[in-house]
């Protein structure tokens, strides 16, 4: 029930664990002190014929140590649900990291991600919240009440020591069964959420292929089968939530008859006896509460493997050095080999290229030829199996991920739009003048679009606002990476979807912006090909031929022959 590196993250609360170590010892002295007062009030009344009036300091200071207690519970649980949401708020900003830093190709589906940040880390809030600072209060209250009871009453002492680890040692047993059926339940929950996500983004397909009745069949299974799995984790919480209070019970009456027994022979004096049957529940009531939150900490243990393994994969190290580039460089692919699993084979053999700066250079091959994972090699989202990445006289690969990435402009073949104002879809985040937007809006070929809309550049865009055409889509990443003033510039086909107008004014746009940069531009038709420098045709992982245009044409050789069958569309 303890997790190692979920207790790691505690580390920078010390402090105020050392105050809840605290408080719950102070707490636990309260009601000792509680169970005593009202012991010896009753003793006092029943013998002593005292009366109310009486008994009046005796019950405010009973009130007193009531008023105590619940302070000190108070106090407890807001420090505590404090470390459960700094926690809980620093692991979705790792988690957050993760899919900053991990490459697009990689298999990772976001409904788990997005399990993993929602459900997944909201588990921990039991396990930090409840779970821990119940365990402390386990250890603290039942420790007290024993030394008190020794002192008062040795054989209920003796009691209390013996029925100790009934309920623990059964919490150990029903734990393991428990932490395999959370685990069922979560892969369950898993599969219900991928499914669903994957009906959501096919429904065109669905419908255009009859297959809703399908699909609604299969989705109907994945539903049960995850019901099913809840209702197998709440079989075992309410058996054994029953158990926890048929032994706590239990051990109370064997307390009580005892006590009961040894009052009736004369062998014990009241008020100790009265005492010790009052702080008889209080002993077990810790230990039931534990048993109780057992199961919503089982929770948190079965996701925290999924959770740091994901964290895991983007960790990278301060002493990593960071790369600063001013101008453009020259960039060098030397005897790169990529391979994402051995079934695979290589995605990339042996390849070696060079982009020049001030140019563009454009890669060109059919679909799985190898100019995707060109591209997330140059963008650092995967690393090569051999080889080296040389910008200038620099293996970027010696340094941050993060560093090198901030001189790339990358626009993507479909480009994502936020639902948000076209002003923040361009700026995103960055802070600019009037003067820079206004200028990256009419390098875009963004001016008419903006007028046409109902708060100019302030309207929103994307879902819940004004859709946009692909072209004005991919005029609003041109706008991006005119803005970021990047030394290196990844454009994966930056025309397409553009008309022959506003393509010839981007052409012209983009050559003035090319002039101190490193370009290299991903090629699906012909047309983008006209200003490129050079060309690197791909095809199975291999540079099969290199060179202009015009060059490429005059060889006749694998770029001709697949120029000529796809009649200008080259991917």
């Amino acid at each position: 029930m303890i997790d190692k590196k979920l207790l790691q993250e505690l580390q920078p609360y010390r402090r105020k664990i050392y105050i809840i170590t605290a408080m719950n010892i102070m707490r636990a002295v309260a009601v000792i002190i509680r169970c005593y007062l009202l012991a010896d009030i009753i003793d006092k009344m029943l013998f002593s014929r005292i009366n109310l009036r009486t008994a009046g300091p005796f019950l405010v200071l009973l009130f007193f140590s009531f008023t105590v207690e619940i302070l000190f519970s108070t106090g407890i649980r807001l420090l505590t649900h404090n470390i459960s949401a700094a926690i809980r708020s620093s692991l979705r900003r790792r988690i957050i990291d993760r899919l900053i830093g991990s490459s697009p190709l990689a298999a990772v589906y976001k409904t788990d991600i997005l399990q993993l940040a929602t459900k997944g880390i909201d588990s921990f809030d039991a396990y930090y919240s409840r779970f821990l600072p119940q365990l402390l209060t386990t250890v603290c209250i039942p420790v007290f009440i024993i030394i008190t009871a020794f002192y008062s009453d040795l054989i209920s002492g003796i009691v209390f020591l013996l029925t100790l680890p009934l309920i623990p040692f059964f919490m150990i047993l029903i734990g393991k069964r428990a932490q395999a059926e959370n685990k069922q339940q979560w892969e369950a929950l898993t599969r219900l959420s991928n499914k669903f996500m994957e009906m959501l983004s096919g429904i065109s397909v669905i419908k255009i292929y009859n297959q809703i009745t399908e699909q609604l069949k299969q989705l109907t299974q994945t539903g049960n089968e995850f019901s099913q799995a809840v209702l197998k984790v709440l079989r075992i919480a309410f058996l054994s939530a029953f158990f926890l209070e048929l032994i706590a019970t239990l051990s109370i009456a064997v307390i009580a008859v005892n006590i009961g027994l040894r009052l009736l022979a004369g062998h014990a004096v009241f008020l100790p006896a009265f005492f010790m049957l009052l702080l008889a529940p209080e002993f077990y009531k810790p230990l039931r509460q534990t048993g109780s939150m057992f199961h919503d900490a089982m929770g948190a243990l079965t996701n925290a493997a999924p959770v740091y393994t994901a964290i895991s994969t983007i960790t990278e190290k301060a002493i990593i050095p960071k790369l600063s580039i001013v101008t453009a460089p020259q960039i060098i692919l030397e005897n790169i080999s990529m391979s994402y699993s051995e079934s695979r084979g290589k995605a990339l053999d042996n390849i070696s290229m060079d982009f020049p700066a001030g140019k563009i250079t454009a890669l060109v091959g059919a679909s799985g030829a190898g100019k995707s994972t060109v591209l997330s090699l140059l963008l650092g989202f995967i690393k090569p199996t051999a080889g080296r990445i040389l910008a200038g006289d620099q293996d970027i690969n010696n340094y941050s991920v993060a560093s090198w990435q901030n001189n790339i402009a990358y626009m993507p073949q479909n480009p994502h739009i936020f639902a948000a104002s076209l002003r923040e879809n361009i700026c995103l985040g960055r802070t600019i003048t009037e003067e820079q937007l206004q200028l990256v809006v009419k390098q875009a070929q963004l001016a008419e679009l903006v007028q046409k809309l109902p708060e100019g550049i302030d309207t929103v865009i994307g879902n819940g606002g004004i859709a946009l055409s692909i072209g004005q889509v991919r005029r609003v990443a041109l706008a991006r990476v005119f803005l970021a003033d990047a030394p290196i510039l990844l454009l994966d086909e930056p025309l397409e979807g553009l008309d022959v107008k506003t393509e010839a004014v981007v052409q012209k746009t983009m050559q003035k912006l090319v002039q101190n940069k490193t370009v290299i531009v991903i090629a699906h038709r012909l047309y983008s090909l006209q200003n490129a420098a050079k060309i690197y045709v791909l095809n199975n992982g291999c540079v099969v031929e290199q060179g202009s245009i015009k060059e490429l044409l005059e060889s006749k050789g694998f770029y001709y022959k697949m120029q000529q069958i796809t009649g200008g569309a080259l991917q």
